[in-house]
């Protein structure tokens, strides 16, 4: 959240919801149903809420309107047809109900689009709206339509306390009059909307099928000019009426244009609605990571490649793309600035922690010579330059030239900005937080190195490059009590304010403080970590995290923050840090995809179909599921389940973790830096839940930010977790587990490796006392091993008894 006036108020950002209109024709008649009525209905008429049925005939623009009233049910006969709606109590308790709207069209008459509606007859600009991965706080933001990479250009739009600016992103009306927006339900990570009302305390969640028989649904909000009534409605066939609801591409996909029904034919719109006391928005948020795979079920697991053998995939394909002049890792394919080198954001060390750490003999020196690189590229600011293209240093405003554009880019290309010293700070907070970890880990390897066989002494300028970043953030938090978004890469003056950009900034500071032993850097951790939790997380929003999206709410720093939060907690032990780490987990959970979009023969790298649950949507601008968090591994999960014992935790981790995998390509090419197949792939490392999308030539590599998240993954998720004393046994890899014998202090798991390669598991087990103390560092890679051959399976002992000596 920004700062307005040196101090910006909750309220700010709890707003949101409405509908679509549309003149009723004439009211149905209620039909009583047998049975105790859901209590779902009774909230719901309490608050002034109706549930309302809607059908349009089409070409007509007449709209028929059946409220449900006080029964379980209510028909209605169209002259083309008859529109009925029915309730029915949900599973899991009287605070959800089912709700179906079904059309039968009558013979010969043609179908037309049928919706079902929550009408809000008391509605108020503080409500907290939700569309998981599209909209947070009903995005009630100032907006620019910009060009693409968009950067502020206005005098009046740039400084510290100005709130955030949006692009032209689906959002309800910050200005009066007419409000509303419209998107359609499988552009969202879960088809959903969330509603917050602090008046009467109350949440609202209601889940959709992302398609029905005769196409795919959409979600619509519509607010009164004087903002104190609203209508959410979902209906089906979706056909949008902006531009803006089709998220990057320039006209609507085919599988996006509505299917007409058949003459006569049934088609049946199904809604689960919940309604329940909600003091707070992190309270929704809760909820619906409760409620979120709810309608559309659990996701099957395919097991196709162990964390292993897809290890060494990503480590063939970083090390393909080494640049042996200038001696460091490129994070793409070469063919702009941006694909050869990034710091933080979406390049820069990300692969090479997890390559120092378990990469081979030739990994480890290149990733030493990558850090050299990457810390030459430091500003007197301390703050460290974005962009490089081996020869020059580039900074965030676009100054480095564009990649290539398709011709049917949307939105068209940018022109040049002249920026030339803005740098996003979170591109500096990513790579302190990234070397910290990798000092820390060459002092560890060094002590553990055998006499005979010392490892390469640290070169001194990595920590006193590290430092000076550090105390540039340090510097910045005591002059200006924020982080920012954009500072002067000189000078270290902020530019743009606001936002939760540098959320991993506290992390990082909170990690340089035991590096350096230097209280004041967690002095300044907890302090930015209590603000961020305050005025972004406890109010459901965070943005600014990418740094071409202007400040679209986002995922990115999201997971920032979960991992801020949780190494604040390991850092003092306060565990109020887990109540904000769990409220910023559930935040992020709401930027995971859910389920498995239905097969649409569309697939990258051809075939397809890849399946799309555990993919994180990374801003509300773009809407494009990255392989996973960008660029974390999603450990902070695992650590905080650790502390809570919250499983909901792992299985979260697991959805995207597990899938990693499939983005690779078929029949990699690791000795060929760029070929036909690598480059199709490298393009299409990423998921949304309509069809795959081609190479869209943006800023943002996606073959280097892919191969960093997943080796980061898979040196800090553990194959198979075990809880001894609990009996309780967890698989993330590509193996099936399950505990054959319970024993004093130990398991004996049976494992299954259904994969055509060569599984080498870690196998990470404690009790319930180890897991109530902190990860200790490298706990994960230092874990016994077990190796399951093609179609084997094994017997092992958890922890083995050399273990637990």
């Amino acid at each position: 959240m920004v700062v307005v006036s040196g101090r910006m108020k909750r309220r700010t950002f709890l707003r949101g919801v409405g509908a679509t209109g549309g003149a009723a024709l004439a009211a149905g008649l209620a039909r009583p149903a047998e049975g105790a009525r859901p209590g779902a209905l009774d909230r719901l008429k309490q608050a002034q809420i109706s549930v309302v049925a809607r059908a349009t005939p089409p070409g007509t623009g007449a709209v028929a309107e059946m409220p449900l009233g006080d029964g379980f049910s209510a028909r209605r006969e169209l002259h083309n047809g008859t529109l009925a709606l029915r309730a029915a109590p949900a599973a899991g308790g009287r605070d959800a109900v089912d709700l179906f709207v079904t059309f039968r069209g009558r013979s010969g008459a043609p179908a037309g689009t049928i919706s079902l509606a929550l009408d809000f007859g008391a509605w108020s600009l503080d409500n907290y709206l939700m569309l998981p991965g599209a909209c947070y706080a009903g995005n009630r933001f100032a907006s620019r339509f910009v060009g693409y990479p968009p950067l502020l250009t206005e005098p009046a739009d740039i400084g510290p306390h100005v709130p955030p600016i949006v692009t032209d992103v689906p959002r309800l009306n910050l200005h009066p009059g007419p409000s509303g927006l419209e998107i359609a339900a499988a552009d969202l990570a879960t088809p959903a909307a969330a509603i917050f009302s602090p008046i009467a305390q109350l949440g609202i969640i209601v889940l959709v099928d992302p398609a029905t028989s005769v196409g795919r649904t959409g979600i619509t909000v519509s607010e009164s000019d004087d903002r104190t009534r609203a209508t959410i409605a979902v209906a089906t066939p979706f056909a949008p009426a902006s531009r803006r609801t089709q998220s990057a591409t320039p006209a609507p996909a085919p599988r996006d244009r509505p299917a007409p029904a058949h003459l006569g034919e049934s088609v049946t719109l199904r809604a689960r609605v919940a309604v329940f006391d909600c003091p707070s928005v992190d309270k929704l948020t809760e909820r619906l990571f409760a409620l979120r795979k709810a309608l559309t079920g659990p996701t099957a697991r395919a097991h196709t490649l162990p964390f292993s053998a897809a290890f060494a995939a990503h480590e063939a394909r970083v090390n393909a793309r080494f640049v042996p002049q200038q001696g460091f890792f490129a994070i793409g394919a070469r063919d702009s600035a941006y694909s050869i080198w990034q710091t933080g954001w979406t390049g820069g060390l990300g692969a090479t922690l997890p390559l120092l750490a378990a990469g081979d003999k030739r990994s480890r020196a290149r990733a030493r010579q990558t850090i050299s690189f990457a810390v030459s590229g430091q500003a007197p600011s301390g703050f460290f330059h974005g962009v490089s293209d081996g020869k020059t240093w580039y900074d965030d405003g676009f100054t480095a030239p564009l990649p290539p554009a398709p011709a049917d880019a949307w939105p068209p290309r940018a022109p040049p900005y002249q920026h030339p010293r803005w740098h996003l700070v979170r591109r500096s907070a990513d790579a302190l937080a990234l070397l910290v970890r990798q000092l820390t880990l060459l002092e560890q390897q060094a002590a553990a190195a055998p006499r005979d066989e010392p490892s390469a002494p640290l070169d001194p300028t990595w920590g006193k490059a590290a430092r000076l970043c550090a105390e540039a953030l340090a510097r910045l938090w005591e002059r200006h009590r924020q982080f920012g978004q954009f500072v002067d890469v000189d000078s270290g003056e902020l530019i743009v304010g606001g936002s939760s950009s540098a959320g991993i900034a506290p992390a990082a500071l909170a990690q340089a403080a035991a590096y350096f032993k230097e209280p004041r850097y967690l002095q300044i951790a907890e302090e930015s970590g209590r603000h961020f939790y305050e005025r972004f997380v406890e109010v459901g929003m965070t943005c600014g995290g990418p740094g071409d999206a202007l400040q679209c709410p986002d995922s990115e720093s999201a997971a920032a923050l979960l991992e801020s939060f949780v190494v604040l907690f390991e850092a003092t032990g306060d565990r109020r840090w887990l109540e904000r780490a769990r409220s910023a987990a559930h935040l992020l959970a709401s930027w995971v995809i859910s389920y498995d979009a239905p097969p649409s023969g569309h697939g990258c790298p051809p075939p397809g179909p890849i399946r799309a649950t555990g993919a994180v949507f990374t801003d509300a601008q773009s809407r494009i599921g990255a392989p996973g968090y960008v660029q974390s591994s999603g450990a902070a999960l695992f650590r905080l389940y650790r502390a809570t014992g919250e499983v909901a935790l792992l299985e979260l981790l697991r959805d995207t973790v597990h899938n990693l995998a499939q983005y690779l390509p078929p029949r990699e090419q690791p000795d060929v830096a760029v070929t036909t197949v690598t480059r199709l792939a490298d393009g299409c490392a990423r998921a949304d839940t309509r069809d795959w999308l081609a190479a869209d030539g943006g800023v943002v590599p996606a073959a280097g930010l892919y191969d960093a998240i997943a080796l980061l993954s898979y040196t800090e998720i553990p194959s198979v977790y075990a809880q001894t004393d609990a009996g309780f046994v967890f698989a993330f890899d590509h193996v099936e587990a399950r505990v054959k014998e319970r024993l004093a202090g130990r398991l004996v798991v049976a494992l299954r490796n259904p994969t055509a390669s060569e599984a080498i598991l870690r196998l990470y087990a404690e009790s319930a006392d180890d897991a109530a103390r902190r990860l200790a560092p490298g706990a994960i890679l230092g874990a016994p091993t077990a190796v399951v051959p093609p179609g084997g399976a094994v017997e092992v002992t958890m922890p083995p008894m050399t273990a637990r000596r």
